[in-house]
């Protein structure tokens, strides 16, 4: 991944929230998809919207994810083209304005070192200011590229090992279950003939080569491992094209079909 932004996550993080507003013009954003966050011991998922970093090089996340998972109440009202937020933490309150470079921290304006922003639709705020003004401690593991918030005042070991892998692969998934009408009329196994188990997908040979072991995460669904789980690409399907895969789940085809149409973030490991 881009040697640039390992040496950047050391300097800042960021946090975003669902709007309808245009987004400045600003230099175009460097995507920090590789980087992660996590809250205690679990990863924070970030389903809709990518950190990056910004033209003063701090790292910036959706807002909103990150106040919900450290349990603060938001409010926000637009001005004009810009959206006012009032973050309430357990021990202080936060005022700031998008397009703004300070904030006002109960009662004292403080400077954010960049400016709190909107992108596509998303308010962004630096992590970096959130955790230290809320007094949280901060672990960079290089790594594994992951931001650790000891919130609950303990050290935490990294919920993500970074596995070596050849790509990313970002892609639609569904679910399927043992049942022979999913599974061209045969018995519930994969293409090799193996019993369908947790960690069975179905892929698309010329985007996942069958046999590939995988690691696949922004999932959400009961009855498959929270956050992120390891796979194997032993199956086919008519109807998986391109970058969409089908992820083997236990139970029902009414259960099954509860898990939609996910969008996921598929790492090909190396072998």
């Amino acid at each position: 991944m881009n040697k640039l932004i390992a040496g950047l996550v050391l300097v800042c993080s960021m946090v975003s929230l669902h709007l309808s507003a245009p987004a400045p013009a600003k230099a175009e954003p460097l995507l920090a998809d590789d980087v992660k966050v996590q809250v205690n011991d679990e990863l924070v998922q970030f389903p809709d919207a990518e950190p990056f970093v910004d033209e003063n090089s701090k790292l910036q996340v959706p807002v909103r994810t990150m106040t919900d998972k450290l349990g603060y109440s938001i409010d926000w009202q637009k001005t004009g083209e810009q959206i006012k937020l009032t973050i309430a933490g357990k021990k202080k309150t936060i005022a700031l304005t998008t397009g703004d470079s300070t904030a006002v921290v109960d009662g004292n304006k403080v400077s954010l070192g960049t400016q709190a922003r909107i992108l596509n639709g998303r308010v962004y705020i630096p992590f970096r200011f959130i955790s230290e003004t809320m007094g949280i401690r901060v672990q960079w593991d290089p790594d594994n590229r992951i931001a650790i918030l000891n919130e609950d005042g303990q050290y935490h070991a990294p919920a993500w090992y970074a596995p070596k892998y050849d790509k990313i692969v970002e892609a639609k998934a569904t679910a399927y279950t043992g049942a022979a009408s999913e599974n061209g009329g045969r018995a519930a196994v994969d293409y090799f003939g193996n019993p369908l188990r947790i960690g069975t997908i179905s892929v698309d040979p010329n985007v996942i080569p069958l046999g590939s072991l995988v690691y696949i995460e922004g999932y959400s669904y009961d009855g498959l491992p929270q956050g992120g789980m390891m796979a194997r690409a032993l199956d086919t399907g008519g109807s998986i094209k391109g970058n969409r895969i089908d992820i083997f789940v236990p139970g029902t085809q009414k259960k099954a079909s509860e898990f939609g149409i996910q969008n996921v973030k598929i790492y090909v490991l190396k072998k």
